[in-house]
């Protein structure tokens, strides 16, 4: 007798290799300006920041076998941590300080993945013109100082002022280099600046009419669904009769071109690859 082999069962799409795949993204055209501070400057930041570090109490978790017959609200607890009054962990906290104006510098954490995260809150210390500065180890150096890690630091108005005047001044610093660099096309558009390979430029050389010009741009929002951002004006279009020249051709008069138009930029497309690994790296 012939061996008899069993048919291939077709495994489903889930079970099958991940392959990997270019999907393209649109983007925002203009790329937020990641003030990425020095190794010199990050420690002068820590060093401040120590100063109100808070001691943490150690606390062993026991074993499950050992808790669970008791309830849960008879079950050892880990003792609180003490708070330091005019600091803001997180993100939420930090993004609702801003908007309520009660937010006088913002730390964050400069390799936060994904950098979407952040960006809302980058993109509103720049409308509303608070000092802010990314900076690598954050969230190891607020679980030693503080015993919370947290991607993003706020600090409150008129709290704890020796951190807020080393955040203005570096800060301020970077922001001249920011604003003498030379604006790069929009296809050559670099998310990150880092601050150690540009020369520092003086203060006087700066005009102000390059400062002005190189503003932040202000953001206009709509406090109901009703009302419009753009209020059109009222102009009415004078309907013209166009006149030939000419026995073949007809004459289109040139339009007066309206020089208070606001342009907008381009949005740019990105190609994105899939991570074909990251079923190995949640198993791990």
């Amino acid at each position: 007798m012939e061996k008899v082999t069993a048919s291939k069962i077709k495994k489903p799409m889930s079970k099958t290799k991940l392959k990997k795949t270019i999907k393209n993204v649109v983007c925002r055209p203009d790329p937020l300006n990641w003030l990425i501070a020095s190794d010199e400057e990050a420690c002068e930041v820590i060093q401040v920041l120590r100063k109100y570090s808070v001691v943490i109490p150690k606390f062993k978790k026991p074993h499950w076998n050992d808790i669970k017959c008791i309830p849960k609200e008879k079950r050892t607890k880990p003792p609180p941590i003490q708070k330091v009054e005019g600091l803001l962990f997180g993100l939420s906290e930090c993004q609702d300080s801003i908007q309520e104006s009660s937010c006088s510098g913002i730390l964050i954490e400069a390799t936060v993945n994904p950098k979407l995260l952040v960006e809302p809150i980058i993109d509103l210390c720049c409308t509303k013109s608070i000092p802010y500065l990314c900076m690598k180890d954050l969230r190891k150096t607020t679980a030693e100082a503080f015993g919370i890690p947290t991607s993003c630091l706020g600090l409150k108005n008129d709290c704890i002022l020796d951190i807020q005047l080393v955040i203005q001044n570096i800060y301020k610093k970077h922001e001249i280099i920011h604003k003498s660099l030379p604006l790069a096309n929009e296809s050559t558009y670099n998310e990150e600046i880092p601050m150690d390979t540009v020369e520092p430029c003086n203060a006087v050389s700066i005009s102000k009419e390059m400062c002005k010009e190189n503003q932040c741009i202000t953001y206009l929002y709509r406090s109901s669904k009703k009302e419009r951002v753009f209020i059109p004006n009222g102009t009415q279009n004078q309907n013209a009769t166009n006149k030939f020249s000419g026995q073949n051709f007809i004459k289109f008069e040139e339009d007066n071109k309206n020089m208070n138009k606001k342009a907008y930029k381009n949005m740019i497309l990105k190609r994105v690859t899939s991570n074909p690994k990251r079923v190995k790296l949640k198993e791990s």
